[in-house]
């Protein structure tokens, strides 16, 4: 009679040696976690736990006759990290990272694969059952749900900067790495399930059963057969129906306000580029692309923000903080009820550039609707930083001659000051001139290009004193 222990081993076995036909150990890692965080090849370097330390269990294989694996149970924000570095650079070129596993949740993005330790929001997720390269490509709904287990392989291509993504043995995302965001960086540590320290709460507690790291290109083919041999192994059992438990009573919390479905969710997150620290109380205002009109205005709370916002538009998303330079992206919402990241890191105050720009219509000085919003921020901005004046200054696009134009800029100028004296800003922290039509923003060729020369430039400048 065949031994148990004999049987599991040559079980176990059979797999890493089927899904690895025509492979020399010294190019790849597998880890099982039937030798703790060690791979089953001689010499490899031990994969670390991430966040707090999860456990290491025997679990019955579903379907075997008493047969057990060992698995890596994690908490939610942790993981495993593989050492490239320890590894003699083993990732610095063509590689490939296979990995089976279940996540216990899978709303918004959910973490797999961060390159950057850390420090980018960019890499892969599980995003509402889609695959995901943040902020790059994203596949169709594919088969991954919560609590099932998913074959899941990514590979990266050195010369091509090709990047594919399959799940179950099928490729489902295919396309070009725009730069370096698909590799490692200088700290050389591929994380795994555990997020970045740039949006928070994109990770999920989850099941590891397999780790294989290669450092080359696998094939569809290959990873194919790799998928086939680990679902004939791995295979699970059909839930049970379980007797009703008598729950626990749940502790009353507020529910969540309802999303409107006709609308895009933004969730952004405002952070200090030096040291990835949440930059609380940032002033947030976000226009349409199209007509520079004020859509929204919000403020961050420990450093988040979030819009619903109309799909199919383009926008720009400005945030303002004291110490900071103000700080612009621009975002496109393409579907309804979709979720999209927008983030900021914001730099020191350096005052190189205008807080604010307010345009206006042809040949006249008068403020716009969409102006007054921007104005009453900051006001806000000067009331409390005491340590700065006002500069303005005035331009024109170059229809008309020099010296209208020259006397019109003088007017806008006017204008603004006026509207900031009426809030409360005292006269002698505003200086102001006018400069006609000799400093364009852009070439006079079209109107959206003189549109964007008919403005006031708002700067700010520490007080002499």
């Amino acid at each position: 009679m065949i031994n148990k222990k004999n049987a599991l081993r040559t079980v176990l076995m059979a797999l890493l040696c089927t899904v690895a036909l025509h492979v020399h150990a010294q190019n790849q890692w597998t880890y099982d976690f039937n030798n703790g965080f060690l791979p089953i090849e001689n010499g490899g370097t031990a994969l670390k736990p991430l966040g707090r330390p999860g456990q290491i269990i025997k679990e019955q294989i579903p379907g075997s006759d008493g047969l057990s694996r060992s698995i890596y149970v994690f908490e939610k924000n942790s993981g495993l990290q593989f050492n490239s570095a320890e590894a003699k650079g083993f990732l610095n070129k063509s590689f490939t990272v296979e990995v089976y596993f279940k996540l216990d949740s899978l709303d918004i993005w959910k973490r797999v694969l961060d390159f950057k330790n850390r420090k980018s929001d960019y890499g892969t997720y599980i995003y509402h059952g889609k695959l995901n390269f943040f902020n790059f490509a994203m596949s169709e709904k594919v088969a991954v749900r919560a609590k099932q287990w998913v074959h899941y392989v990514y590979s990266r291509d050195y010369e091509t900067k090709v990047i594919r993504m399959y799940i179950n043995g099928i490729l489902k995302l295919d396309f070009k790495d725009p730069g370096t965001e698909g590799v490692l960086d200088a700290d050389q540590v591929l994380n795994i399930f555990q997020d970045d320290l740039i949006a928070g709460n994109e990770s999920s507690a989850g099941t590891v059963a397999l780790v294989r790291i290669y450092d080359r290109v696998m094939t569809p083919v290959f990873v194919r057969r790799s998928y086939q041999s680990i679902s004939k192994t791995f295979k699970e059992p059909v839930a049970q129906k379980e007797e009703p438990k008598e729950e626990p009573k749940p502790v009353e919390e507020k529910p969540e306000p309802a999303r409107n479905r006709n609308l895009a969710m933004v969730t952004g997150r405002v952070y200090d580029g030096r040291n990835l620290k949440p930059v609380n109380d940032a002033e947030v205002h976000v226009r349409k692309s199209a007509n520079d009109s004020l859509v929204a205005h919000t403020k961050t709370v420990d450093g988040v923000y979030n819009v619903e916002l109309p799909p199919h538009e383009t926008y720009r998303i400005t945030a303002q903080a004291d110490g900071f330079q103000s700080k612009s992206v621009t975002i496109r919402t393409n579907n309804r009820f979709e979720e999209v990241k927008a983030l900021m890191n914001m730099a020191p105050e350096t005052h190189s550039i205008p807080l604010s720009t307010l345009y206006f219509s042809q040949g006249t000085e008068v403020l716009e609707d969409s102006a007054l919003a921007d104005l009453d921020s900051i006001v806000n901005y000067f009331q409390k930083r005491q340590d700065l004046r006002l500069v303005l200054k005035g331009h024109t696009d170059n229809t008309g001659s020099f010296e209208k134009n020259l006397e019109l800029s003088n007017k806008r100028v006017e204008t603004v000051k006026a509207y900031l004296i009426g809030k409360g800003i005292i006269a002698n922290r505003i200086e102001g001139s006018g400069y006609g039509s000799a400093q364009p923003n852009q070439v006079n060729r079209t109107e959206a290009t003189k549109k964007s020369n008919r403005r006031v430039e708002v700067w700010a400048e520490p007080v002499k004193r």
